[in-house]
C-alpha cells in the first residue's frame, strides 16, 4: 500500500475542495520534478470509484514513458483498478476499461471510441496549448460534446504556461 506524503495529501484535499467551490472550473496541481505527481490521480481515482463506481476517467499525457508511469502508481495502489491503456507506442488500444491512461497523439485520432468520460487528468499540463486545434483542444472539445460537464484536472512542473 503506498502512503502519500503530506503535500500529495494536500494536492489531493486541494482537489476535492476546488472542486466543491468550482463545479464549473479546472484545477491545475503544481508540483516539482520528482516529487511524485502520478500518485495524485490514482489516489484520487480510487477514492471516487470506491464511492461513485460509475465513474468514467482518462490520464493522458504525450510520451509512452509517462503512460506507463502513471498506469504503474495506479496499479500500485490499487492492483485491481479496471484499467486500459491505450497508446501505439505501447502497443495497446484499449477503450472500453473506466480508467484510461493514454497518449493525446494517439486517442486523437479516435476519440470517439472512449464515450462518456467524467475527468480528465492531464500530466505535463504546460504543453496544453490555448490554440483550438492543437491535439489536446481539439481532442476536448470533442470529449465535451458526449459530455460537457467533463472536468480536466492540470499537473505540471512547470506552471509558466
Amino acid at each position: 500500500m503506498i502512503q502519500l506524503r503530506y503535500y500529495q495529501q494536500e494536492a489531493l484535499n486541494a482537489i476535492y475542495d476546488y472542486f466543491l467551490t468550482h463545479p464549473n472550473g479546472n484545477p491545475l496541481i503544481g508540483l516539482p520534478t520528482g516529487t511524485g505527481k502520478s500518485v495524485i490521480p490514482a489516489a484520487f481515482i480510487q477514492g471516487i470509484m470506491r464511492h461513485w463506481p460509475n465513474q468514467r476517467f482518462l490520464m493522458i499525457t504525450h510520451v509512452k514513458e509517462l503512460i506507463a508511469q502513471n498506469a504503474e502508481e495506479l496499479y500500485k495502489l490499487w492492483p485491481e483498478a479496471p484499467m486500459g491503456i491505450y497508446s501505439a507506442g505501447l502497443k495497446l488500444k484499449q477503450t472500453a476499461q473506466p480508467i484510461i491512461f493514454g497518449g493525446v497523439q494517439s486517442m486523437i485520432k479516435h476519440p470517439d471510441w472512449f464515450g462518456h468520460r467524467d475527468i480528465a487528468f492531464v500530466d505535463e499540463a504546460h504543453l496544453v496549448s490555448d490554440e483550438e486545434s492543437s491535439q489536446y483542444q481539439t481532442f476536448f472539445a470533442f470529449m465535451k460534446l458526449i459530455n460537457p460537464n467533463l472536468k480536466i484536472v492540470g499537473m505540471s512542473a512547470t506552471l509558466y504556461r
